[in-house]
Order: C-alpha cells, then sequence, then structure tokens
C-alpha cells in the first residue's frame, strides 16, 4: 500500500503549490470547509463570546473617552465666547483666552492618549483573536488529519482558502469528496449537552477594556 500523503487543511501558499503535484488516478482527495468548521466548533462559541465582550468594553471606554474630550472643547469654546465679550475689561478678556487655550491643549492631549490608547487595544485584540482562534484551528486540523488516515485520504484541501484578490484557491477538484458535514459531527462529539455543567458558559477574560 503507498504511504499516505495527507496534506490537511492547507494554506493558499500550500495549495497553490500542490497544483503543481502530479495526481495519481488512485488519489483519495477530500474537501473541508475550514471556515464553517472554525464558526460552528462548539468550543469557537465560548471564545467568541469572550471576544464580544471585550470588544465592547473597548467601544463603551473610547466613548466616554470621547465625550470627556468633546465637553472640554465645549468649556474651552464657552471660555473664548466670553474672552469676546466687550462686558470685560482688557485684563480679565487676557484670562479667559489664556484658559480656552489651556483647556484646548488638555483636550488635544486627550485626544492624542485616546487614539493611542484605541490603537493599543485594537492591536492587543487582533492578537489574542489570533492566538485563541490558532489554537482551535490547529485541534480541528488534527482531527482532519485522524479522518484522513482512518478512512484513507490522499489529500485533504480547504476549499474556504482565497487569494489576496478574494477569489477560492481551490475552484475545482477531480473526484473530490466534502468531509466537511462528516468533520462537524467530528469535532462537536464532544460538546457538553445543553444545561449540562460547563455548557454555554464563557471563559475567564484575562484582559479588561482600560
Amino acid at each position: 500500500m503507498k504511504p499516505f500523503k495527507i496534506i490537511a487543511v492547507l494554506f493558499s501558499a500550500l495549495i497553490m503549490a500542490s497544483s503543481s503535484f502530479a495526481q495519481d488516478e488512485n488519489d483519495k482527495i477530500g474537501t473541508v470547509n475550514m471556515q464553517k468548521l472554525l464558526a460552528e466548533f462548539h468550543k469557537s462559541s465560548a471564545a467568541l463570546e469572550t471576544f464580544k465582550g471585550y470588544e465592547k468594553r473597548i467601544v463603551e471606554r473610547n466613548k466616554t473617552k470621547a465625550e470627556e474630550i468633546k465637553a472640554l472643547m465645549a468649556e474651552a469654546a464657552e471660555a473664548q465666547k466670553t474672552a469676546e465679550s466687550p462686558s470685560f475689561a482688557r485684563e480679565k478678556k487676557e484670562q479667559f483666552f489664556r484658559e480656552a487655550q489651556s483647556i484646548r491643549a488638555e483636550a488635544k492631549a486627550r485626544e492624542d492618549a485616546r487614539i493611542a490608547w484605541i490603537t493599543r487595544k485594537k492591536t492587543a485584540f487582533s492578537e489574542k483573536q489570533a492566538v485563541e482562534l490558532g489554537g482551535l484551528r490547529k485541534e480541528i486540523m488534527a482531527m482532519v488529519r485522524e479522518l484522513g488516515k482512518a478512512e484513507g485520504y490522499d489529500y485533504i484541501f480547504d476549499k474556504s482558502g482565497s487569494s489576496g484578490s478574494a477569489v477560492p484557491i481551490l475552484a475545482y477538484t477531480k473526484d473530490a469528496t466534502s468531509l466537511t458535514a462528516k468533520m462537524l459531527e467530528r469535532i462537536n462529539r464532544d460538546a457538553p449537552k445543553e444545561g449540562s455543567e460547563g455548557a454555554g458558559q464563557e471563559k475567564p477574560e484575562g484582559s479588561s477594556g482600560e
């Protein structure tokens, strides 16, 4: 029996490279939709809920910061308006002008800090998603390999992979069998039953919105 040549859930570059291989007439080929598997993996729901909560806190905190800055700008405008009033002496007007400039400077500093803060948070959020979803992908790929070996597949391709122009890389594979439905059953066979302990619980959040 010829050795297995299983390549599970290939990424774009690997899929493109594989097209140069000569296909044996007896090759057993399968496909999976990695995006669908990841989205419907029972462990993904807890991670996605965590991401939603984290993102919500970032959005709310950013909104609060923006409102504080807006209030400062309104205060500066009021001081400027008062400084331009003919009701005050020159010395008093200069005092209000200085106050308006000081408040605007504080608002500008806070706005710069807000932009730097939201940039850091978005970067940290992206990294958090990449790490956690990457771990789930590895679990799924391991199970795809197990299925491939158990059922004698030579190649299993990820048909959800796309090129930089958003065109599916694997547009057609002769005699390929879709294994997505079978894999969904396999990866979710250990999912907690409804109402059982641990079902639907959100895993601990390691980062705050600050």
